[in-house]
């Protein structure tokens, strides 16, 4: 007759432990490694909806009969586009130094015109 196996015997017991830690463990790292995966999509579709969310904030007009006492939500308050100066477009800032430009000519030929009065001015005393 051979030996008769004890199958809860302190080693199997702990053998069926360690492998149930095992499987639950590679559940856990599946699980998380999903979760890697898919962090930056979520992220991205989060920017997205922050972003939306900003544009939707900026974008409403208050009337100026609106009462000047409503709380505005501090959380949000420095990403609003409409309290940021707007930056005048390209051909905007070189129509600005094409004036700036002629005006400054203008005064200088003004001054020039001055000048030869005066002196003509003197000349003919």
């Amino acid at each position: 007759m051979g030996r008769r196996r004890f199958n809860d015997s302190p080693i199997s017991a702990k053998q069926d432990e360690l492998a149930k830690q095992e499987e639950e463990l590679r559940r856990q790292m599946e699980e998380l490694q999903r979760k890697i995966e898919e962090a930056p999509k979520l992220a991205q579709a989060e920017q997205e909806r922050q972003r939306q969310e900003r544009i939707a904030r900026a974008s409403t007009r208050r009337s100026p009969l609106d009462s000047p006492d409503i709380l505005q939500d501090s959380r949000h308050g420095e990403d609003l586009f409409t309290e940021r100066p707007r930056r005048p477009r390209r051909a905007q800032r070189r129509q600005a130094r094409l004036r700036l430009l002629i005006s400054c000519l203008a005064v200088l030929v003004l001054v020039a015109i001055v000048i030869f009065l005066t002196i003509q001015m003197f000349n003919h005393l």
